[in-house]
């Protein structure tokens, strides 16, 4: 069975963090892991020459997956379902990070170097020293607490570099429901740090069977300096430790430090695009491909490039909360 749903996708043409323009294509999008009882690789075969069909009988531009790993049969049959020229290229391929959670937060001290230890505890000791009865953690869950959770969320969210580049909690409609369905089923969790009553950050994400699922964090950048993200990244981690359910911690896709330094890399995944056989479902897509593959080819430049990290990191920083940077500045 594969699980989909029928959309107009907005795809921005990007260089950098720079979006120059969009295309819109009707899509169909695969939900994650959305093709389900497959048992091998004819299975895999078919249920792409079914969605293949759905390309040729003009109801979709577009199979859009995300986050399919690059060694299972699921990406081979992908490859092998169109040509070269009738799938997106130059998609990069990014990391899988999971932390296993133990019984006890000190177990999962335990896994670290004695210096990451000893950094971690020093840090959440000197949070604590500065703001004292000023900080605050609240743990939401409960229907009851959504209008309150995404206000605050939407707070951080405006202020942090995820949202200046449109990637972090924007309280749009559908994020409303997702964040009330998980309220009510028992499964969303939301960690939100308050310093003098101001929501400076937050953790938040869905737990379902042994795994938490972390969607996109957020914090103040005001507050950068005091470690604000991390300090309640480790107070999820701490709670989870306490829910002998939860045996794994799933930190998604990225390169992010923090997923590197507490999380392990599981496997490598790729965004797939399927294009129809039309003229402009075409260049459409090979106008996406050219852009994709010259970031691909920056982005490998600049991880070698210490100067063009340091300009990314001032990127991000002009892509957080404008109205401060503005007020920093004197203007």
């Amino acid at each position: 069975m594969v699980i989909a749903r029928l959309q107009t996708v907005s795809m921005p043409l990007k260089l950098g963090y720079s979006v120059l323009g969009r295309i819109s294509l009707r899509a169909l999008v695969v939900s994650f892991d959305g093709i389900l009882g497959t048992r091998n690789r004819e299975d895999e075969d078919l249920a792409f020459y079914c969605l293949s069909q759905a390309l040729k009988k003009g109801t979709a531009d577009i199979v859009h997956m995300r986050n399919i790993d690059v060694g299972s049969d699921r990406y081979a049959a992908a490859v092998a379902s169109t040509s070269l020229l009738m799938r997106s290229c130059g998609q990069p391929a990014s990391h899988r990070w999971v932390a296993d959670i133990p019984a006890s937060y000190d177990e999962f001290l335990d896994n670290r170097s004695p210096k990451t230890r000893k950094k971690l505890r020093w840090h959440d000791r000197a949070l604590k020293k500065s703001f004292k009865n000023n900080l605050q953690l609240r743990r939401f869950s409960r229907p009851k607490e959504l209008s309150e959770l995404c206000r605050d969320m939407q707070k951080i969210a405006s202020s942090s570099y995820q949202g200046g580049l449109g990637v972090g909690f924007s309280g749009s409609p559908i994020e409303m429901a997702l964040i009330r369905l998980g309220l009510d089923k028992g499964w969303h969790r939301t960690w939100i740090l308050y310093l003098k009553d101001q929501p400076v950050a937050f953790w938040t994400g869905f737990a379902y069977r042994n795994t938490f699922y972390v969607n996109t964090p957020g914090f103040d950048p005001e507050f950068a300096k005091d470690s604000v993200g991390r300090f309640t990244m480790l107070r999820m981690i701490e709670d989870l430790c306490r829910e002998p359910e939860i045996t794994r911690l799933d930190f998604g896709q990225g390169e992010a430090e923090y997923k590197a330094a507490f999380g392990r890399n599981i496997r490598l995944e790729r965004e797939i695009l399927l294009t129809a056989a039309r003229p402009l479902p075409f260049f459409l897509m090979m106008t996406h491909s050219l852009f994709s593959v010259v970031n691909n080819q920056a982005r490998g430049l600049a991880s070698k490039s210490l100067w063009v990290r340091n300009l990314k990191t001032l990127w991000r920083r002009s892509k957080a909360s404008p109205e401060k940077s503005q007020s920093d500045s004197g203007t």
